[in-house]
């Protein structure tokens, strides 16, 4: 073999083995900015972040009294309660029970003090629990003749379903523990019978579940036509674990108004099944999840949530080429948030455009910043090939999300209304994750459902200052509450 044949056979090798370099390079960034997710710069839950995440807030923290301590702390803000901030302590009730203690001798001398002279008095209020019993009813129904010879029986109460029978505070004690408390079914049992006294079994606190979700069929039609005439709803999903496999948990919210349905899918079958949605002609503030650009929401407003955005523009900006661009954008956010709030305060349903303007200018700017810093044209297909590293190809569909769904993403200038982030949502659905956690995965689709419906119910009443227990009470004495806006 020639030197020249050895030199092109050394330098095909070494142009392969670039590629490899290059391509494992490639994987190994992708790797490392997917282990370093976690709530501040992906949708993923605080519950998600790893060892480095807590140690980084603890070395916050550290920091923080260090810079008190040094006096380099330019906050001004002291630990501890604020000035000015509303304290709260345990108030004097009028009291059920009095009970008089006098001292049987003198501490000094030792003479008796049965005949001596009160003086003063000092006053310490212990409120305690008493204990709890059952307290059993017998309800007699009496048969009774009348003067035609016809006989007629009186009619029991509604909570008498049986010869004998659990009331109605108790069951609505036990769908409180499970559904508003989370304890799970053998918890809750063992729970009814240690305070209680009340020995339930968990096929009947299960039924009780399933029970109490078909008694609120009124509220949660009053509740889709309220949402369906609401100008804004807040939208949202997340998994959970149902019987073998998994489901999803569907959320339509506002600040006053709270519908969880469960589906077992996440798509655009699961919006039309809740029925509140299609044919919505007000706003919908979601993530920006592509289910909802489908046709079948064609005719609502959209709007997405700027917190997501923000998370995602941290991720990015994690990147140095990139850095600049990104926190340019989120000020940009951050300036609509504060110009809408402005608006809004002062009774404007859109921002002035000496003040929206500006603010647009500045977005397309660092969007055309963004594109520049990029190679032209769009990435390839398929990943590490030709110029486009991942870094590249993540900046590039975050800058054009913020390209093609400026409308979107802005509307809030145009409709002060239009909340900045989905929070009602996200708070709505927090209680699912927590349930999933604790009691864990729901025995069928049936009992998800009736976790979704009456956490719904509860949720609602609680935006409204309605007691949960006293709400459930209500199923079994009256009818379920219903909202009025």
């Amino acid at each position: 073999m020639s030197l020249e044949d050895r030199i092109a056979e050394l330098e095909a090798i070494v142009a392969a083995q670039a590629a490899v370099i290059a391509e494992l390079r490639a994987e190994l960034a992708t790797l490392k900015e997917r282990t370093g997710r976690d709530s501040h710069n992906s949708s993923l839950p605080p519950s998600r972040d790893g060892k480095d995440r807590r140690q980084r807030r603890a070395e916050e923290r550290e920091a923080r009294k260090a810079a008190r301590r040094d006096g380099s702390d330019t906050s001004g803000r002291k630990p501890g309660g604020q000035p000015g901030a509303p304290g709260s302590t345990m108030r004097r009730r009028e009291p059920d029970v009095s009970v008089m203690h006098a001292p049987a001798c003198c501490a000094k001398c030792s003479a008796d003090l049965a005949d001596g002279v009160v003086v003063a008095i000092a006053t310490r209020q212990v409120a305690d629990i008493p204990e709890p019993r059952l307290v059993v009813t017998d309800h007699v129904a009496q048969k009774r003749r009348c003067e035609c010879g016809h006989i007629t029986t009186a009619s029991f109460p509604p909570e008498a379903t049986g010869p004998t029978c659990w009331g109605p505070r108790v069951k609505a004690t036990a769908v409180y523990l499970l559904i508003r408390q989370h304890v799970p079914l053998e918890r809750a049992a063992e729970a009814m019978d240690a305070l209680f006294g009340a020995p339930v079994s968990q096929g009947t606190l299960s039924n009780w579940t399933l029970d109490a979700a078909s008694r609120l069929a009124p509220f949660i039609d009053e509740l889709k036509t309220l949402l369906n005439t609401a100008p804004v709803v807040c939208a949202d999903e997340t998994p959970i674990r149902c019987a073998t496999g998994s489901a999803y948990v569907h959320t339509v919210s506002t600040d006053t108004l709270t519908l969880l349905v469960s589906h077992a899918r996440r798509g655009i079958e699961a919006i039309i099944e809740a029925d509140v949605l299609p044919n919505f002609g007000g706003v919908i503030m979601h993530d920006g999840l592509s289910t909802y650009s489908c046709d079948e929401l064609a005719e609502a407003g959209h709007a997405q949530c700027h917190a997501h955005l923000d998370r995602h523009l941290i991720a990015v900006g994690a990147w140095r080429k990139h850095a600049e661009w990104t926190n340019q954008m989120r000020q940009v956010l951050a300036d609509t948030h504060k110009a809408a709030a402005g608006a809004a305060a002062a009774g404007l349903t859109a921002v002035p455009d000496q003040t929206a303007g500006p603010i647009r200018s500045r977005y397309n700017k660092t969007i055309n910043e963004a594109f520049a810093l990029m190679p032209p044209g769009r990435p390839p297909p398929r990943k590490r090939r030709g110029v486009w590293s991942q870094q590249e190809r993540e900046a590039w569909n975050l800058a054009t999300r913020f390209r093609n769904e400026a409308d979107q993403i802005l509307l809030l200038l145009d409709n002060t209304a239009v909340p900045p982030t989905n929070n009602h949502a996200e708070r709505s659905l927090r209680m699912c994750k927590i349930h999933d956690k604790i009691s864990g995965l729901f025995r069928n689709p049936n009992h998800a459902t009736a976790f979704c419906t009456i956490r719904s119910y509860i949720q609602t009443g609680h935006k409204h200052d309605q007691p949960a227990l006293g709400l459930l009470q209500r199923l079994y004495t009256t009818t379920a509450w219903l909202p009025t806006s």
